[in-house]
C-alpha cells in the first residue's frame, strides 16, 4: 500500500467519520421505527386482550341466562342424550 501524505490521511479519516455518522443516524432512525412498531403492537395486544375478555364475559352471561331460563324437561333431555351417546361410544 502506498504511503499517504498527512493531508490525504486526514481527508480519508474525515470521510470515514462522516460515513460512520451517517450509519449511526440511520441506525438510530431504524431503532426509533422499531420502537414505534413495538409500541403499536403492544397497544394492539392490549386492545385485543380487552376485546377477548369482554367477549368471554358476554358468553358467560349468555350461558348463565340460558341455564336459568332452561326448562327442566329440556335439561333432562340433554342429559339423557349425553348419557346415550356416552354409552354408545364407550361400548365400541
Amino acid at each position: 500500500m502506498p504511503k499517504m501524505s498527512m493531508e490525504e490521511e486526514i481527508a480519508s479519516l474525515r470521510e470515514e467519520v462522516e460515513r460512520l455518522k451517517k450509519e449511526d443516524e440511520a441506525s438510530v432512525q431504524v431503532a426509533e421505527q422499531e420502537e414505534v412498531s413495538l409500541d403499536a403492537l403492544v397497544e394492539g395486544v392490549q386492545n385485543l386482550e380487552g376485546d377477548v375478555e369482554l367477549k368471554a364475559e358476554e358468553l358467560l352471561a349468555r350461558i348463565k341466562d340460558d341455564y336459568e331460563n332452561m326448562s327442566p324437561v329440556t335439561a333432562v333431555a340433554i342429559f339423557a342424550a349425553g348419557a346415550l351417546f356416552g354409552r354408545i361410544f364407550l361400548s365400541k
